[in-house]
């Protein structure tokens, strides 16, 4: 578990003595989810500040007809939900799910900021580590808007698969989600979306076996 803990990005820079003393003001639960699990369900209130420790999760949104819209991935050590359970938000927006068999943290509110209000140098370092968390969420969000804002389908695909070039510096790389996932969070029709794929490839845009792609 402190390895885990150790990997966690709002334990970064505590000191293995620091997170031991957090977690004894912090009394999660710590709970397994079964691929396809939810986590947390739109509509509830949210209390907690969940923490994935192993596993994947993702936050959805479905309208009333079920179609799914893909917002955010998730990897061991993220954190999710701290900003509503900051504003004590009594009606969630989003739904999460465990995208594989997981591992997930579960923080009262109440616990966290006891926590922080602890020791002034953890509550440095954790307050600072929470700002970044936050703030790396707003760029992405920012970066989703453009994606999906795009004219059409091939823009928005483009889009995407240049974001993913500038992480990974490469030309050639792995996106970190399914194709399925891809129309989901581009909001598009899968169908649509593997028939421009199809096009573009057809084009000598880019090539791709299954989530491998490379970008001409």
């Amino acid at each position: 578990m402190k390895k885990l803990l150790a990997k966690c990005n709002i334990f970064k820079g505590l000191s293995e003595a620091e997170i031991e003393y957090v977690m004894s003001y912090l009394k999660p639960d710590i709970r397994k989810y079964k691929k396809g699990e939810f986590i947390h369900m739109e509509g509830n209130p949210v209390k907690n500040i969940l923490i994935l420790l192993e596993g994947g999760v993702q936050i959805i949104r479905e309208d009333f007809s079920g179609t799914r819209s893909l917002m955010m991935q998730f990897l061991p050590g993220d954190t999710f939900y701290e900003a509503f359970a900051f504003i004590k938000l009594q009606k969630s927006p989003l739904s999460s799910y465990a995208v594989v068999d997981s591992l997930v943290m579960i923080v009262p509110y109440e616990h966290f900021i006891t926590a922080m209000e602890s020791a002034a140098q953890i509550r440095l370092k954790m307050g600072r580590n929470l700002l970044s968390i936050v703030a790396h969420k707003y760029i992405n969000v920012i970066a989703h808007l453009e994606h999906i804002s795009k004219p059409d389908i091939r823009k928005k695909i483009i889009s995407y698969l240049a974001e993913q070039r500038n992480i990974t510096g490469k030309n050639e790389f792995v996106i970190p989600i399914s194709k399925t996932d891809l129309a989901d969070f581009l909001f598009i029709n899968r169908s649509a979306m593997t028939r421009e794929l199809a096009l573009m490839k057809k084009d000598k845009l880019i090539n791709f076996k299954g989530r491998k792609f490379k970008i001409f």
